[in-house]
């Protein structure tokens, strides 16, 4: 059935819901109707739901048995946004290919994108107008060209238009690490911060390649789906909170790119600084601390790379009205002994309940002292001894139980916190001094035994870089739920070398 409205011709089709998420907007059409209209696969129609006039642009998947001649389905997010119910007639209009992505071939072609360009493309990308597969291109486009000073201020400014912003009183700070694959420092920032009358609302990430993010760790203690309300009530109310990100749609353009580089393994250095402070302007950080972990597995490989991102990180913070201050930190070690939700969680507790000082400990006590500096709380050179005092004297332990209440509390003692059902020893073969820790092995370790889905699987070191061992000293334990996970974790360890031992003798000559 077709029709004319203003002009514009349009065809009505009965819909069929789907209760499924997708993540963007897509409607599936017959293949005869597809022919009929002459619309193919990835094409772009505008829905428009008659009753409630809400309408939107949605890319064209096409079946031949999922939907009838005459029938459109959809799933949950179209359902949503424009209010429409099986059953339901729904009009469907034509529409060209997005102006975008003409843009996007010019950055494929290694031309400068101007700022009124770089906002057109992060709109589209934010209102589902182009597919996976042409944002892809852009992701490419800019991990082959770059992104210079000016576009990546004007992407930053772009991702920070797309989302929501969060609103609270007070002088906000922030802080972020780049690259990090364990030990969770902003479970013991936040609190600490908090502490000092500023205020510290922060959103996290879900673990993607290591075995937890923060918000993984924070999810044992709290609960970590918060609403942007929610965020800033406890924020206002406690001074700090430790959130999932991926709840509250900041920047949700951004979320669209990181979804799309992540499989590909690309981190084109303009965008992931356009990611970071457009996080950070729209929670509203007047002040924040950049931790660069330098290592041969993080994100930033080299001290050169390290200096070079610091001083855009600073420049596009000065345009954004952000004080910034980057701290270029050690990632070929790990931070502290766990790998796993769970275990993270525990050791961060120990530390907040002073039963553990160790280099995680040290860490986060030095990323405090710098925002504390940087924000004017402490003087320069006194914000280590100032965080350290805080953490020391119980201030810090009392402000995180505040704030895990004030989050839903599952558990404020770490020794409430659960173990996994299995764990296996892993012990030395012989005797030796431990040079070096592969991190991103052990990592790897964690998350064959199940780690982040497995809240309580993981890793746990028994020994640092340095340590002097004996045959059949524990190195360190595996954790699981899984007895097959387990042993799979074993057999990795087994084929591979996690851990180098220090050789006297380096060459046998005769």
């Amino acid at each position: 059935m077709n029709g004319e409205k203003n002009g514009m011709a349009y065809d009505s089709f009965k819909v069929k819901t789907f209760d499924l998420k997708t993540g963007k907007f897509i409607c599936i059409l017959n293949q005869d109707d597809s022919r009929r209209i002459g619309i193919t696969s990835l094409d772009r129609v505008e829905l428009i739901n008659p009753k409630s006039k809400k309408k939107i642009v949605a890319i064209v998947d096409l079946t031949d048995s999922m939907v009838a001649k005459n029938e459109i389905g959809i799933y949950d997010e179209v359902k949503e946004k424009i209010k429409i119910k099986q059953g339901q007639v729904i009009e469907v209009r034509p529409v060209k290919k997005p102006e975008c992505l003409k843009l996007i071939k010019r950055k494929l072609k290694g031309e400068k994108l101007s700022k009124e360009e770089i906002n057109l493309i992060v709109q589209s990308i934010s209102e589902n107008k182009i597919s996976e597969i042409e944002t892809a291109a852009f992701v490419s486009a800019v991990y082959i060209h770059g992104l210079d000073l000016d576009e990546t201020t004007f992407m930053t400014k772009a991702l920070i238009k797309s989302g929501n912003k969060l609103k609270v009183k007070g002088t906000v700070v922030d802080k972020h690490s780049i690259g990090g694959l364990n030990g969770r420092a902003t479970m013991i920032v936040v609190p600490i911060i908090a502490c000092t009358g500023l205020k510290i609302p922060k959103t996290s990430s879900r673990a993607i390649t290591s075995a937890s993010g923060t918000a993984d760790s924070m999810d044992v203690l709290a609960n970590v789906s918060l609403n942007i309300k929610k965020i800033r009530d406890i924020t206002n109310k406690t001074g700090g909170v430790i959130a999932w990100g991926g709840a509250v749609d900041l920047a949700p353009a951004d979320d669209k790119i990181i979804k799309i580089e992540h499989p590909l393994s690309l981190d084109p250095e303009g965008q992931v600084i356009a990611s970071v402070m457009a996080k950070k302007a729209s929670v509203g950080a007047k002040f924040v601390v950049i931790d660069l972990p330098v290592g041969k597995e993080t994100k930033v490989k080299s001290m050169e790379k390290a200096e070079s991102m610091a001083v855009k990180f600073i420049e596009v913070g000065k345009r954004l009205g952000i004080k910034v201050e980057v701290v270029i930190t050690n990632g070929e070690e790990p931070s502290g002994p766990a790998f796993g939700p769970a275990l993270e969680a525990k050791h961060v507790m120990k530390i907040l309940e002073g039963k553990i000082y160790d280099n995680l400990a040290q860490k986060s006590v030095e990323l405090s002292g710098a925002i504390l500096e940087v924000a004017g709380k402490a003087k320069p050179g006194k914000g280590n001894e100032t965080a350290l005092e805080i953490l020391e004297s119980g201030k810090a332990l009392k402000k995180m139980k505040e704030i895990i209440k004030a989050q839903g509390a599952k558990i404020t003692d770490s020794n409430k916190i659960p173990d996994a059902k299995f764990n296996e020893k892993i012990k030395s073969t012989k005797a030796g001094e431990i040079i070096d820790l592969d991190v991103y092995s052990l990592a790897h370790v964690a998350r064959i035994a199940g780690a982040p889905g497995d809240a309580e699987a993981g890793l746990l070191l028994h020994v640092d870089e340095g340590r002097k061992v004996k045959k059949n000293d524990v190195l360190f334990e595996i954790h699981s739920n899984n007895k097959r996970k387990l042993d799979a974790a074993v057999e990795y360890v087994n084929k591979n070398q996690v851990f180098e031992m220090e050789k006297v003798i380096l060459k046998k000559m005769s």
